[in-house]
């Protein structure tokens, strides 16, 4: 086994937390004013939000340990947004770029990575991202999940590695999904537009005797939004989406299928003969099934399970980056399976204490395209499968009448055949000082696991193709010497109810990054540029907050607004293995969030979200190709996204809403938008419109 240990997790930033306590308690005395209802104000008028993700519990948002935005289900119906990413970008604190062939997503962070393998994404609690590349499993793609599903989207700003493990780095996005109790019927849209888009999705759900149901499905085409795709291959991708969920006493079982086919590509590159060439199509399949129980085994002993299984079956990475260096590459392939089981106890047997004790084991194979990985050799066997056990235990603390609620958590993750054991801690505390105010602080520590590719890719990168012959421009070079990543983050926030219809949030962190995975572009005196995923031997440290008003003056008009800033900086002067210090790559200092929405007047309702996104660095590897610019600096920009809709007067059965006619527009200020630096035509298209009709019943 190689031996990779991690170093300890502690350090003193949990000592500020005192400090910044009594800097903030004596200003809530002067902002506290009576209200009825602690947080923030919900936009629609809804209920205080509960939050899951946090704690593994179901809790008030005005409770959780840490910094939460929750997105409702009113708020995604009423959205411009007609995917998951499109609405993460209206979040303080989340950044979501197009890189060529699916949206990314980083939180407080910086992205080096092309995939989101540093956010750990749930569906109803279950992990879902990649056990090969570590990002979300559809990729390329549109969307990883159904918008139509959606009850809640969940948010956890920060590591989460306590209770989640591996990929839980930078935070944690939970996908909370409708059962059939939550809807009593049924829709159908059918919606379609610019870029080729043609969408019919539906979903119908009831309750039953004891339990409920619910079964949803989409089909869809249109256009990944890019240039590269759009005006220099007019390539297509079509796609299509199942999920069931069926619910019966304290038993609960889901079955979630995406499918998408995409066209090829074979993009000319000015600066080099030939082309660079994919496979003619790129096709892929995930299937994910999930069991789900939870039962009072008494009145203060709680027993609660997940047990998930994933597989991937679809093209490899090298189908994009290297099909002319083997036709096994066009091919697709057994990507293998993640087999997750989680078993907790829930005990409420000491007064003002609410711990969870919990087993989680897992079992990865990395599947059958071994061909574009590391192959064996007498100082090197690559592990391609694996089994892991990780034990867990959080005790929530109720004091002053639940006026101060401590939490503390550990968890261990198991070694296994690739890395040593994990330890990762944490500690947060939530106090209310009066019924309109709620301030947090909290030290929490995350890790990352370098996933197979990273470790093993062995293939092309970047090729030219003569059609006669083909050659490597670049390649991936392996490395299965990488260490895991680690963070540790100390932050605070208050939330202040200003009056019934505002609120106003701050949230301050710290986060320090050690033995960070980065891509190092190494030129060789001879042959094809090699590229590396290597631990930088410097470390980092992230500043930065998040700041958020909601008003809702009356049920006709609500509005947000929000403001990230960060600053980055390496802690010392060391370079990785390409003589570059760190590259806070994709991470602006400041963006702007703003969003209204109004109505119904007259069956009308409008929604209009902007976001102003600062200047950011693109990686250096890439400065030949900026073109009259000096080095990869990505302007500033604004997206402005709206929706118009109408609800008929029709109403079918039953359901509260019956017809409804949309309009969405995006970019309607028809900027040229890049928003990843490549040597490829990454501007998003100008302004697109589409249209959708809405039947529910």
């Amino acid at each position: 086994m190689m031996s990779r240990k991690l170093s300890p997790l502690c350090r003193g930033s949990a000592a500020w937390l005192p400090i910044v306590m009594m800097v903030i308690l004596p200003a809530t005395r002067i902002l506290a004013q009576t209200s009825s209802q602690l947080g923030e104000v919900t936009l629609f008028g809804e209920e205080e939000f509960t939050i899951q993700a946090a704690t593994k519990t179901e809790l008030p948002i005005s409770k959780a340990p840490g910094s939460v935005t929750v997105i409702s289900a009113q708020q995604i119906r009423e959205s411009g947004s007609r995917t998951i990413p499109e609405l993460l970008r209206t979040v303080g604190g989340v950044n979501v770029r197009w890189n060529p062939m699916v949206q990314s997503l980083d939180i407080r962070s910086f992205g080096q990575n092309p995939f989101t393998s540093r956010v750990l994404l749930l569906i109803d609690g279950v992990p879902y991202n990649s056990w090969n590349k570590g990002g979300f499993p559809q990729h390329p793609g549109f969307d990883f999940f159904m918008m139509q599903n959606i009850k809640r989207l969940e948010i956890v700003r920060g590591p989460g590695s306590s209770l989640y493990g591996e990929n839980a780095y930078w935070g944690v996005v939970n996908i909370v999904t409708l059962s059939g109790e939550d809807l009593q019927g049924g829709k159908v849209e059918v919606s379609g537009g610019d870029l080729l888009d043609q969408s019919v999705s539906t979903v119908y759900g009831r309750s039953t005797d004891n339990g409920s149901f619910l079964v949803s499905g989409r089909v869809q085409r249109g256009q990944l939004p890019l240039g590269f795709w759009i005006e220099d291959n007019d390539s297509e991708i079509e796609g299509s989406d199942i999920f069931i969920k069926a619910k019966r006493g304290g038993f609960e079982a889901s079955y979630y299928r995406h499918q998408d086919e995409l066209d090829g590509f074979s993009n000319p590159l000015g600066f080099v003969p030939g082309s660079f060439r994919s496979a003619d199509k790129i096709k892929q399949t995930v299937d994910i099934l999930a069991f789900k129980t939870s039962h009072d085994l008494r009145q203060d002993l709680t027993f609660s399970s997940d047990i998930s299984y994933a597989q991937r079956e679809g093209s490899r990475c090298s189908s994009c980056h290297a099909a002319p260096q083997n036709e096994a590459f066009s091919e697709t392939v057994d990507h293998g399976f993640q087999l997750i089981g989680d078993f907790r106890l829930g005990v409420k047997m000491i007064p003002s204490h609410d711990i969870l004790v919990g087993i989680e084991a897992r079992r990865v194979d990395a599947g059958e395209h071994e061909d574009q990985l590391l192959q064996p050799t007498t100082d090197v066997q690559p592990v391609l499968a694996y089994t892991k056990v990780a034990a867990y235990v959080q005790d929530q603390i109720s004091l002053a009448q639940d006026r101060f609620r401590l939490t503390l958590g550990a968890r261990l993750d198991g070694s296994n055949d690739l890395f040593d054991s994990a330890l990762s801690p944490r500690i947060a505390a939530v106090y209310t000082p009066s019924d309109s105010v709620v301030l947090r602080g909290g030290w929490s520590t995350a890790f990352r696991f370098p996933n197979f590719n990273e470790l093993y890719q062995d293939s092309w990168f970047l090729n030219a193709d003569s059609g006669f012959f083909a050659f490597p421009l670049s390649v991936f070079r392996p490395n299965p010497d990488l260490q895991p990543e680690e963070i540790r983050t100390f932050d605070v926030g208050a939330e202040f109810r200003l009056s019934p219809q505002a609120s106003l949030k701050i949230d301050l962190f710290q986060s320090e990054v050690k033995d960070f995975v980065v891509l190092s572009f190494i030129s060789p005196p001879v042959g094809p540029t090699q590229i590396l995923s290597e631990n930088h031997p410097g470390d980092a440290t992230i500043r930065g907050g998040e700041l958020e008003l909601r008003w809702q003056p009356s049920r006709k008009f609500s509005t947000l607004f929000n403001w990230s800033y960060q600053e980055n900086e390496q802690d010392d002067t060391r370079v990785d293995s390409s003589g570059k210090l760190f590259e806070f790559v994709y991470s602006p200092e400041n963006k702007l969030n703003m969003a209204t929405y109004l109505g119904p007047f007259r069956g009308f309702r409008g929604t209009i979200e902007a976001e102003w996104r600062d200047e950011r660095e693109g990686p250096s590897a890439w400065n030949f190709a900026a073109g009259n610019r000096s080095t990869a600096i990505l302007d500033a920009y604004t997206l402005v996204n709206a929706r118009l809709s109408w609800d008929a007067p029709v109403r079918i059965g039953s359901s509260d809403e019956g017809l409804r006619f949309s309009i969405y527009g995006k970019n309607l200020l028809d900027e040229d938008i890049e928003e990843t630096f490549l040597p490829i035509d990454t501007e998003l298209p100008g302004a697109t419109y589409s249209g959708a009709i809405e039947l529910r019943y």
